[in-house]
């Protein structure tokens, strides 16, 4: 980057650090960053940050404690005064309210930034109204780095390089299966998927399109499922069509796509598809089921209004120690891009995390913040821009696999 930022306060500042997520990611910091790492953490409340403080001194007495600033997240000229002290913010804020005011900060003090945004339409308005900028300012606006999108992205991006470096054959599928994905929601999940579903019609019809997010469109696939959304793989069993974040994490992984070599990196033909596991065939049907009566949930404004009394409220959570003792897997296979899918080379990759996802997008937030503080080596060559956790590529494998998590990665 142009701006030197070898003089600044900070190598990182995470705003929103006493929320549910926020919290997390601070203690995986404590807890695993380099222990001279110069940090701080923000938020409105000078109690909850103390708080907080007092903690992470607990679980890493031997390190630099983090710095508290209090911010008032909706005062850009605040905003813009704390970021520019850092080379990195991590952004852990309610991304539907204050979210782009962060972004604004980010770019206007050159300064790194990464979330886990995952509300598509959101990403599509922040894509159109910041990419051009963060790429002439070299700013790095990486967003999805979190458990919902960041090991999908990157098992996609690690199996389409295997499958090429082996085979020298581009990728015409990735197929990625959950196989467990713990589903207690934190207040701000809520709160994002309540915003989602009230979105208008048309906005959410567009946003489902597969290339909603790409800077280019793919060629459109046929359905590889049957009547009932079940669909049977010789490497990954039987799967349906029920999981929760398979749109958002189509878009994110096609944007990937799209931004490297234009497409051609990973294959003209190239599609992402995702599913649940399940058990048999009737097990699959009842997944379908119930994602349906979620769906149907979201659509509905008194059943959303229902939901939003029982569910979490911003800044709560599941049980920290309960989370933790959680485990979240899914698998995938890159399938060539040949004429017969069933002689196609495969490339498979696996996928574990030691906890349930909310301490796995803490590990991704803060890994991925490791990566941009300490390698900044971004795939493609590029420089800045609205990204996805994929350009991150090995550098963040091996760190995510440095905290007890399997990523592992072969040919069938």
């Amino acid at each position: 980057m142009s701006d030197n930022k070898s003089g600044r306060d900070y190598n990182l500042v995470l705003i929103g650090a006493t929320g549910y997520t926020g919290a997390l990611t601070a203690e995986h910091i404590a807890e695993h960053l380099p222990t001279n790492l110069r940090w701080a953490i923000a938020g409105r409340s000078s109690a909850k940050l103390n708080r907080l403080a007092a903690k992470l001194k607990e679980l890493g007495p031997d390190r630099i404690q983090p710095v508290i600033e209090i911010v008032d997240v909706e005062d850009k000229a605040q905003l813009i005064t704390i970021v520019k002290k850092a080379r990195l913010c991590v952004s852990v804020v309610s991304y539907h309210h204050v979210g782009p005011l962060v972004i604004e900060a980010c770019i206007e003090g050159v300064t790194d930034y990464i979330d886990t945004a995952g509300t598509i339409p959101r990403i599509r308005q922040w894509i159109n109204d910041y990419h051009r900028a963060a790429e002439l300012a070299g700013v790095v606006i990486l967003n999805s780095c979190g458990a919902l999108s960041a090991p999908h992205d990157l098992l996609t991006w690690s199996s389409v390089r295997q499958l090429q470096q082996s085979s020298s054959f581009k990728t015409k599928e990735l197929v990625l299966s959950l196989l467990e994905m713990p589903s207690d929601p934190s207040g701000g999940t809520v709160e994002s998927i309540m915003m989602r579903g009230g979105l208008d019609a048309k906005v959410q019809y567009e946003s489902r399109q597969p290339w909603y997010l790409s800077p280019i469109v793919g060629r459109q696939n046929l359905s590889s499922t049957n009547l009932f959304g079940v669909r049977h793989d010789p490497t990954l069993g039987i799967m349906s069509t029920s999981s929760l974040s398979d749109v958002q994490n189509r878009a994110v992984v096609h944007r990937t796509w799209g931004l490297l070599n234009g497409g051609m990196a990973y294959g003209a033909n190239f599609h992402y598809s995702e599913y649940k596991k399940a058990s048999s065939t009737l097990a699959a049907m009842f997944q379908m089921l119930n994602t349906m009566a979620v769906n149907l949930m979201l659509a509905l404004p008194p059943l959303r209004a229902i939901a939003a009394m029982v569910l979490p409220a911003p800044g709560q959570g599941p049980d920290p120690v309960k989370e933790k003792n959680y485990r979240f897997e899914m698998e995938a296979v890159a399938i060539a891009d040949t004429d017969d899918d069933a002689t196609a080379p495969r490339a498979y990759s696996h996928f574990a995390y030691p906890g349930g996802p909310y301490h796995a997008t803490a590990a991704f937030l803060a890994q991925g913040a490791a990566s941009l503080l300490y390698r900044r080596k971004l795939e493609g060559g590029v420089s800045g821009g609205c990204l996805t956790p994929a350009f991150l590529g090995q550098d963040l494998i091996e760190r995510i696999r440095g905290v007890s998590t399997d990523f592992s990665t072969k040919m069938l």
